[in-house]
């Protein structure tokens, strides 16, 4: 199941990038800025209509706000996070336990990643799954040893 919630923490950061404060973003959105400190605090799911009129006026992906997709042609953090592993993709998607064809999908931005698939990052390469899935906090994290 794709989560929809996230897009949210991305809007808020597409807002801060643009540098437009929240009222004024509501105004544009024709949102009440109620509305939209709810879906930025995560309380509400942003919407298509939102995320594609963000993309029209300010040129937002409108899928990475939605499912954190990355932009085309740009290179996604679970790829960065597999270049700094120095692994392969069919070693990675192994230790995942995926096929190396549905990382190499992750990886392009073609399916969204999912919850499941950045908490195995964050347990066996100490990628932070917060960092993986939305960009957000630290980049890594200290693994505890058993």
């Amino acid at each position: 199941m794709i989560s929809k919630y996230g897009g949210g923490a991305r809007l808020k950061e597409a807002r801060k990038r643009i540098g437009i404060s929240q009222k004024d973003l509501a105004k544009v959105l024709d949102l009440s800025p109620a509305y939209l400190s709810l879906i930025e605090t995560e309380r509400q799911p942003i919407s298509e209509p939102i995320a594609v009129k963000m993309r029209d006026l300010y040129g937002i992906d409108a899928r990475w706000l939605i499912y954190g997709i990355a932009p085309k042609g740009e290179k996604s953090r679970l790829r960065q996070a597999r270049d700094e592993l120095g692994l392969k993709q069919k070693d990675m998607a192994e230790h995942l336990g995926i096929s190396a064809q549905y990382l190499g999908m992750l990886e392009r931005g073609d399916q969204p990643l999912s919850e499941p698939v950045a908490m195995k990052m964050q347990e066996l390469y100490g990628f932070s799954a917060e960092w993986i899935l939305f960009g957000k906090g630290q980049h890594k994290i200290q693994i505890e040893e058993e």
